[in-house]
């Protein structure tokens, strides 16, 4: 598809571009920090960002939060059963 074709089509249904782009970043971001133990390096890389600080700056822009705060606060918690027995 040509870019100027899919730049009318993203705006005709209120969006662009930038917007979509930012969205997919976003979420391969929380999937990155909620379910692996990557560094925020090896992320801010996986994301095609120059360096970590412009990764942090994208990040606190999309949710008002540092990458780390959020990982705090979102990391997958292990399964309810785990460290327990079952009978």
């Amino acid at each position: 598809m040509n870019s100027r074709t899919l730049r009318r089509r993203l705006k005709a249904c209120g969006t662009s571009f930038q917007v979509v782009a930012d969205q997919e970043r976003f979420e391969i971001a929380r999937h990155l920090l909620e379910d692996t133990n990557l560094n925020l390096t090896q992320i801010a890389a996986a994301l095609d960002h120059a360096d970590p600080g412009s990764f942090t700056r994208s990040f606190r822009r999309w949710t008002g939060s540092t990458p780390s705060a959020w990982r705090s606060r979102h990391a997958a918690s292990p399964p309810a059963t785990a460290g327990r027995e079952i009978d």
